[in-house]
């Protein structure tokens, strides 16, 4: 009977250690359930490639609180006001996908990358579509704000 419960204790240490070692080798899930993604790139020209055409990389690589920027319509003038955003509070895609782009007449530049900050601009020419947006490097980009200038 001690020998049992022996093996019995011996059984239940090698598989909690089989499991610790298993939990500990896969990424770590979201509270919503989606899988983690692996960072794109630290590269900012092959990460936006891929970050504009994924609603899922999107949303895993926006910083929360996400500022964002708007203009409202206010008398005599409108104004700019800057809100900050939870997670269930944004809508993706933040950037259309390239096809999106295309059949729309949008253009998304590279405004400038500095050391750990980038800026990008989607707008439409000949008109007031502009809207920035501000990434920012840590172990990955991340977008941390959206500033809609559009009229």
């Amino acid at each position: 009977m001690l020998i049992k419960m022996r093996y019995s204790l011996l059984f239940f240490a090698v598989c909690s250690q089989a499991y610790a070692l298993d939990h500990a080798s896969h990424p770590v899930q979201q509270a919503s359930g989606s899988r983690q993604i692996k960072c794109p790139s630290r590269d900012f020209y092959e990460f936006i490639k891929v970050f504009s055409e994924s609603k899922e990389v999107q949303s895993q690589f926006t910083k929360y609180p996400l500022k964002r920027q708007v203009r409202e319509d206010a008398e005599p003038e409108a104004k700019i006001v800057m809100r900050t955003l939870r997670r269930d509070q944004v809508s993706f895609p933040v950037i259309y996908d390239e096809a999106e782009r295309k059949q729309e007449n949008l253009i998304l530049r590279i405004d400038w990358i500095k050391s750990n900050r980038a800026k990008l601009t989607m707008m439409k020419d000949d008109t007031d579509y502009v809207i920035d947006y501000f990434f920012i490097l840590n172990s990955c980009w991340n977008l941390v704000r959206i500033e809609n200038w559009s009229l």
